[in-house]
């Protein structure tokens, strides 16, 4: 085909007649079996990422609950529509439910889908887990059609499968948190651009674009699609294909696309991101060893085995260039996560698909003799089976009990101020709100202390004796307050806080146990309190102490004019 970097019609040398054929009929054109086996594949998923979405709240790694009230906000913004003033907006929102992520610190597109889910289907956990569920789906539609592209259909529904079922991968169906997301966006982002690759049609590198714009704006980790465009790209067409005018448009697009964002978070919140990024940061040699330490863990030694001799023999069964094309996919992920130097093992996630590609081209393409292809396949079938009984036997860590407290305090006040102190505050947070559609209900979070972020970001203690809490709970017209206990403290104004609610000006409402196998330590609970001489706040502005940006949010409380303030 003209223009094309290569054809993917025309054989290396090492493939025999015979299987160049069947290849050849195998990724031709869409028959009733690919489609049979992508819905068995989907149904498989959904099953086993629908088993036990109802079970626990948000806890996963703290950021869990943060994006679930992130995608709360987004849902009000479209309800709001506050077109006059949407900064003022975002602010008074804050004031009030102060666990905020998708607005500067996380790229927020994820938060839009999951604000829509909680348009049409309510503000519940269920509803943020079927928008993870949704890209599950979105992303495994793509790895089958592009496994398909470059094996056979028998491949692309081992390897999407598999890759449904890792515990791994499981574990962030499971859980609202990015992962899931952005591994979907750059699975389709790849799927284009390895079409273009093959086939040079114009229309595929705009839709790559498109799409790592999308992996870019949901979050910063899909970066790597860059250096893996780069190298994959040098590989098949040398460096004047980067100079063609589509490549040169498709990075325009890319560049409008991301360019508005990143230039904001850099404006107002770059310190805070790059300490976010460094905070985790590996010295020495361990560093360059972190992730392929992880590869084993997170991908199984049998399915890391099968991708490696798929590596060592894929001259023989693959086509021209894609080995080096999925070798570059790997080789992109390991370089970027390594030198961004904020590490978790969960990252390695993105790795993952180009592995399985290799695992899936040994088991269903090397193999000529006949015994030696059923033997590829029942090695196929053991390996999905394994991972299908992993995966049906996986329960996501969960945490409990959050929720009923809201409910508690609606059964005691139409509106209120309430000071909270304790472990997942955004959790509280969400089921604060969404328990309260008119909004009468404001969440002190910043009241005694502040963290950047999170706590070895930083933080600052903001009140310093009983007094000053004491003037601080009369001043911000606090009624209810919730405070955690047999947790650590970290600084004095929780231990303050806790001997004044012992005095008898408040009163115990409620002890709610924490449950759940996330649960540090044991046997906690939260304990909701009134204050009996509670009075309308006495200050007029409240004041909420900004670490990440170079100025505090002071809002006025009669901008709140559903909170009964007076």
């Amino acid at each position: 085909m003209r223009g094309a970097i290569l054809d993917p019609d025309i054989p290396t040398p090492a493939e025999e007649p015979a299987v160049r054929a069947s290849q050849a009929r195998e990724t031709g054109r869409w028959n009733y079996r690919s489609t049979g086996l992508l819905i068995c594949v989907l149904a498989l998923a959904m099953v086993a990422t629908l088993r036990g979405i109802r079970v626990g709240e948000f806890s996963y790694n703290v950021d869990e609950s943060q994006h679930a009230v992130s995608g709360l906000y987004f849902a009000d913004l479209v309800r709001d529509h506050p077109f006059t003033d949407p900064v003022g907006y975002t602010y008074r929102y804050y004031a009030q439910y102060p666990a905020l992520s998708g607005v500067i610190h996380w790229p927020p597109l994820f938060y839009c889908f999951e604000g829509v889910f909680f348009l049409v289907l309510g503000p519940t956990v269920v509803a943020a887990r079927l928008t993870i569920l949704l890209f599950t789906l979105f992303g495994l539609v793509f790895w089958f059609l592009l496994v398909r592209e470059l094996l056979n259909e028998w491949a692309a529904a081992f390897s999407a499968a598999v890759l449904a079922l890792l515990p791994c991968v499981i574990l962030f169906e499971k859980t609202v948190m990015l992962e899931i997301p952005l591994l979907s966006w750059c699975i389709a982002a790849s799927f284009f651009w390895i079409l273009y690759l093959l086939r040079g049609k114009k229309s595929n590198i705009y839709w790559f674009a498109a799409l790592a714009g999308a992996a870019a704006l949901t979050k910063q980790n899909g970066i790597y699609l860059i250096p893996f465009c780069v190298l994959s790209g040098l590989l098949c067409g040398g460096w004047r294909l980067f100079l063609r005018k589509e490549a040169l448009r498709a990075a325009g697009i890319y560049f409008l696309l991301v360019s508005p964002f990143y230039a904001l978070a850099y404006a107002v919140h770059w310190k805070t991101i790059a300490m976010d990024l460094t905070e985790r940061m590996i010295g020495g040699s361990d560093r360059w060893v972190f992730y392929s330490q992880a590869l084993p863990s997170q991908l199984g030694w049998s399915l890391l085995g099968l991708a490696f001799l798929g590596i060592l023999t894929s001259r023989k069964w693959a086509r021209a260039k894609l080995p080096a094309i999925m070798s570059s996919w790997i080789v992109a992920c390991y370089v970027t996560f390594t030198l961004i130097g904020h590490m978790e093992a969960r990252y390695v996630i993105y790795w993952i698909p180009a592995f399985l590609y290799f695992a899936s081209g040994l088991l269903f393409c090397f193999f000529r003799k006949p015994w030696l292809r059923v033997a590829g396949s029942a090695a196929a079938v053991v390996v999905l089976a394994a991972t299908l009984a992993s995966a049906w036997t996986f329960h996501r860590p969960y945490v409990t009990g959050y929720a009923a407290v809201p409910k508690r305090i609606l059964q005691e006040s139409k509106s209120a101020i309430i000071l909270f102190d304790g472990p997942l505050p955004g959790n509280f947070i969400f089921f604060m709100r969404a328990d309260d559609p008119d909004r009468r209900f404001l969440v002190l979070r910043k009241a005694l202390y502040a963290y950047r972020i999170k706590k070895n970001g930083g933080g600052i203690e903001l009140v310093h004796s009983p007094q000053e809490i004491v003037d601080l709970i009369h001043d911000d017209g606090v009624r209810f307050i919730v405070v955690s206990d047999r947790v650590p403290l970290d600084f004095e104004s929780q231990k303050m806080l806790r001997e004044i609610l012992k005095g008898p000006s408040y009163r115990e409402l409620g002890r709610f146990p924490i449950g759940g196998d996330e649960v540090l330590p044991p046997n906690s609970s939260l304990i909701l309190y009134e204050n009996l001489n509670w009075t309308p706040p006495a200050a007029r502005y409240l004041t909420i102490k900004m670490l990440t940006t170079d100025h505090d949010i002071v809002v006025p409380f009669d901008a709140f004019s559903s909170l009964q303030t007076k």
